[in-house]
């Protein structure tokens, strides 16, 4: 009889102490900061349960002009690994990370060698602003092409296994999975393009933000008023762009939810010419539009009711 209460309180025992590893074998291994939420939720996506992944600037900030404060400084002190998008988008990030972690904490630049677009490869397409770009000579937003996208999510896994080796298999296992669906969704962007007659492919922005996913899915920038967000156009650029408007076949044009100066410039072009105003996100997600994929869905979406 008490060989086998014996055996009962083993087993017991073992039993609880396998729960307890498992507990700690899917517990938060590395603790992540990314700059802004669509590179935070690439890093949920390829780290999963492993790791804590936190965002500096949140839902509805946009990079370009955010300021950090002491709270973000403490989160920078306390990451295993920032990842920034780089490119002259986080202009504020290098003197966060010196002045809260001594420059110590590693920064992962995930548009590191891939091929950017310089600002004035475009030029001619349109009207645009004179106002310069504070944060660099190349356009930054490289994830709005899906494929650069993926590039990430590459990078990401590569860098999780290195720091955390134990779990390296289960990040590239994670990154797999979520790579087909980024392959998925850019098939379903290159087809809804597809829909749009070739002679209103043509996209005017506010932001100068969509070179990339022109390049990628087959439009072209008519125009736009500003590269910086946080610049205001000029009498004349404003001129020039309702000129261009009004040729426009369906006479739209796109803003973004995170730009609160370029709203009334937008309201007043599309008023002036009799056009509609659309919402593109770029660089910013929401409650509404939590996550890359379904913000890349809406933008599809949305170009195919501007533009089809």
């Amino acid at each position: 009889m008490r060989s086998g209460k014996w055996r009962t309180v083993v087993w017991i025992s073992i039993a609880v102490l396998t729960a307890v590893f498992c507990s700690v074998q899917v517990s938060a291994q590395i603790n992540a900061v990314a700059t802004f939420p669509i590179l935070a939720d690439f890093v949920a996506a390829v780290g999963g349960e492993l790791v804590n992944v936190s965002s500096l600037i949140p839902f509805g900030g946009d990079p370009h002009s955010w300021e950090p404060t002491p709270q973000h400084a403490r989160m920078v002190a306390d990451a295993d690994v920032v990842f920034a998008n780089g490119l002259g988008l986080e202009i504020w990030l290098d003197r966060l990370v010196e002045s809260a972690a001594d420059g110590n904490v590693p920064v992962v630049v995930l548009s590191d060698g891939l091929p950017a677009l310089p600002y004035h490869s475009d030029e001619g397409h349109g009207s645009h602003s004179g106002h310069g770009h504070s944060h660099g000579d190349y356009d930054p937003h490289m994830w709005l092409d899906v494929t650069y996208a993926m590039a990430y999510v590459k990078r990401i896994a590569e860098v999780l296994g290195q720091l955390d080796p134990e779990n390296a298999a289960i990040y590239r296992k994670q990154a797999e999975g979520y790579l087909e669906q980024l392959v998925e969704l850019d098939q379903w962007l290159l087809d809804a393009a597809a829909q749009i007659p070739d002679a209103n492919r043509r996209i005017i922005t506010y932001h100068h933000a969509f070179a990339y996913f022109s390049a990628r899915y087959g439009f072209t920038i008519a125009a736009y008023l500003v590269l910086n967000p946080d610049r205001e156009p000029s009498a004349r650029d404003m001129m020039e762009l309702t000129k261009l408007l009004a040729s426009h076949p369906r006479r739209v044009m796109f803003t973004e939810p995170q730009v609160s100066i370029g709203k009334r410039y937008t309201e007043v072009a599309v008023k002036e010419v009799g056009g509609t105003l659309f919402t593109l996100y770029t660089g910013s997600l929401t409650e509404s539009v939590p996550t890359y994929i379904d913000m890349m869905r809406h933008n599809g979406m949305v170009l195919l009711e501007a533009l089809r």
